[in-house]
């Protein structure tokens, strides 16, 4: 898929098993597919965020997810992360990054890059036999 980098076989899979509810991805911008990023390649946000997701549109509702909801330190930087790349709605330090295991410390650095080199531009959603 483009040149995505993903950080297991495991995060590509939910990323496309999500990716493909959409029901028209070419009119889905490209900060969904960050965010989208983001949740499919960590299962306790994933889990979170799901619900306030409609994967069929392609939206988040980000108004919410914060009052609702209790997290440990490092999913409340992940859910931040997935939207301010959204929406731009909530902002994470440089600080707060760096405090990350490394496993999720890669997916957001990788998201951030990702975004902002504009590689979801052209996003191709694979099928099952493409994979």
């Amino acid at each position: 898929m483009n040149n995505l980098e993903f950080l297991t076989t495991e995060h590509y899979d939910v990323f496309k098993q999500l990716a493909q509810r959409l029901h028209n991805p070419g009119d889905v911008k490209k900060e969904y597919f960050s965010a989208l990023y983001v949740i499919a390649g960590n299962e306790r946000v994933r889990n979170l965020l799901l619900p306030y997701m409609d994967l069929e549109q392609g939206k988040i509702s980000t108004a919410t997810i914060i009052d609702d909801n209790t997290f440990e330190k490092q999913d409340i930087i992940l859910v931040k992360l997935v939207i301010h790349l959204y929406n731009n709605k909530e902002w994470v330090l440089p600080t707060e990054l760096i405090t990350l295991p490394e496993p999720d410390y890669q997916l957001a650095m990788q998201a951030i890059t990702l975004c902002r080199d504009q590689q979801f531009d052209e996003v191709v959603i694979p099928n099952d036999q493409e994979t």
